[in-house]
């Protein structure tokens, strides 16, 4: 509701039925004219359209972790929208133009392609930064770059665990897990041998998925977060490799002990369904635990001595 005290002196005059309406139009038509609110426009498009490409690939922790970059870059962004530098000149304007359209229409004509899932952001992007900014202005967004430029080098990433090859080094860490607790349970290569059944953990389940989603995790708090030693920046990236390949041994060890019990429902919503999520939660939190207490806690005040009274 628009009270009479919010308009101008000139719309509140009794005999103009149309003033506020036409107040109202004016108003959009001024906004429509600031560049601003289209590359707003434009992001918020592409952010849609990578969702979407991603939604058909079946992966929820890749979905989360890409929505959770959308909104880390957005969030940047929007920290220091006021002092961005929006001004471009018509070379850098038209190739970026050429650039969002190309990237667009080929996520169009092959949805499907997991190509374009990962480096329609880091590309469109680009081109959105030329349109906005020249290619002089590109640079203010250097760590929307970072974010977007890791998840475009996501596949390397995960090519070079695989060459390291985690599994065995999963089940030797699952089976001390069973071991401290108390199971029966022997080793032999990648398989856990319980009394009455045995895992193999192969490649889906060496904490790959995990360990890159917390490595991606732990750049964006580099990014969003104030840390300036280069001692404790290794660490926290360490922290989260370390982490996502814990909370993964300790996934599969339960695994190793439902199938052993012989509830294969259970060990199937461990494995495939929703308890595969849950373990990605729990690591994330862990993570998140551990940031706070070494990075973002405040140390706790000292009394000071001076100020205390005798009794």
């Amino acid at each position: 509701m628009i009270s009479r005290g919010t308009l101008p002196n000139k719309l509140q005059s009794p005999g103009r039925k149309f003033n506020v309406a036409k107040w109202i139009t004016m108003d959009w038509s001024q906004t429509l004219k600031q560049p601003k609110y289209w590359l707003l426009a434009l992001v918020a498009a592409i952010a849609t359209i990578h969702l979407t490409l991603l939604s058909r690939l079946d992966n929820s922790e890749l979905f989360a972790t890409c929505l959770l970059f959308w909104i880390a870059a957005g969030s940047l962004i929007w920290d220091r929208y006021e002092t961005l530098n929006l001004e471009s000149n018509w070379v850098a304007s038209l190739l970026g133009a050429l650039v969002v359209i190309g990237m667009i229409t080929r996520a169009g004509l092959s949805p499907d392609s997991v190509s374009s899932a990962w480096v329609l952001p880091l590309v469109a992007g680009l081109g959105t930064g030329l349109l906005a900014s020249g290619f002089k202005g590109l640079r203010q967004y250097w760590r929307e770059f970072i974010i977007f430029g890791l998840l475009a080098v996501y596949p390397l990433l995960r090519l070079t665990l695989e060459a390291i090859d985690l599994s065995e080094i999963t089940a030797k860490a699952a089976s001390f897990v069973l071991w401290y607790s108390g199971f029966p349970v022997r080793l032999q290569g990648v398989f856990l041998l319980m009394p009455t059944s045995r895992v193999e953990v192969y490649g889906a389940c060496s904490g790959i998925q995990s360990i890159l989603q917390l490595l991606s995790i732990s750049v964006l708090f580099l990014l969003m977060f104030p840390v300036r030693s280069h001692i404790q920046k290794v660490l926290c990236v360490v922290a989260a490799v370390v982490i996502g390949f814990v909370v993964n041994a300790l996934r599969v060890a339960l695994m190793a002990i439902l199938n052993n019990a012989g509830n294969k429902s259970a060990f199937d919503y461990w494995h495939e369904g929703q308890g595969s999520l849950i373990f990605s939660a729990i690591a994330v939190l862990v993570f998140g635990c551990f940031c706070w207490f070494f990075f973002l806690r405040k140390p706790d005040q000292k009394t000071d001595s001076g100020a205390e009274g005798n009794a």
